[in-house]
């Protein structure tokens, strides 16, 4: 982050992107990860066989991604959880570097489901990393609509107002983004409405 007034927004910042996590009917979420200490091949393939294929792909993302995205390929044309499997396999994507899929297959999450509030989030930070800053607030405005609870977002939403020279927009987000997290998330957030309101005067 800059040090100085003349604040220059940080463009190859990498927002992250947000996974699709979904529980089955009388699981706990928190036992998603129930695999997490162990490698793809040793999952167990009794326990495997009782999930859906969105599921079985999300036990394995990020340990056997070439599986994975069997598995999410296999919801797809099975008609199960579409556009939460699209959403994974663009991330999947965007680890290979293939950005031009990821934002195909985020298009395609949306067409599932125009409401996939993950989806429109991970297409803003694609968009945003591709230095497409108006689309990037497009989506990120949407996300915001569909689950105004997510923080990330309102921080995001203001680099790139940032990046649009929106400083007074910037600095409301960034005055959103304090008031939603607790005190010790604020320092970078205080650091940007300084720099910001000093550019301004």
């Amino acid at each position: 982050m800059a040090k100085v007034i003349q604040y220059k927004a940080d463009t190859s910042r990498k927002p992250g992107f947000r996974k699709v996590r979904r529980a089955r009917k009388g699981t706990n979420p928190d036992q998603l990860n129930l695999f997490a200490e162990e490698s793809a091949t040793s999952v167990h393939k009794h326990v495997l066989r009782h999930l859906d294929p969105f599921e079985k792909g999300l036990q394995i993302d990020g340990r056997n991604d070439e599986l994975a995205e069997r598995f999410y390929r296999e919801a797809i044309d099975s008609g199960v959880s579409v556009a939460d499997a699209f959403c994974n396999l663009a991330i999947i994507s965007a680890r290979k570097g293939d950005t031009v899929m990821a934002i195909d297959q985020l298009t395609q999450a949306l067409k599932a489901d125009p409401r996939h509030t993950a989806a429109h989030y991970n297409l803003a930070n694609m968009y945003y990393d591709a230095g497409n800053f108006p689309l990037a607030k497009v989506h990120y405005e949407i996300a915001i609509q569909l689950e105004d609870s997510f923080s990330q977002i309102i921080y995001n939403l203001a680099l790139t107002c940032i990046c649009l020279h929106e400083q007074d927009e910037a600095i409301a987000h960034l005055k959103e983004y304090i008031a939603a997290t607790e005190p010790e998330q604020h320092e970078e957030a205080e650091h940007l409405i300084k720099v910001l309101s000093l550019q301004k005067s």
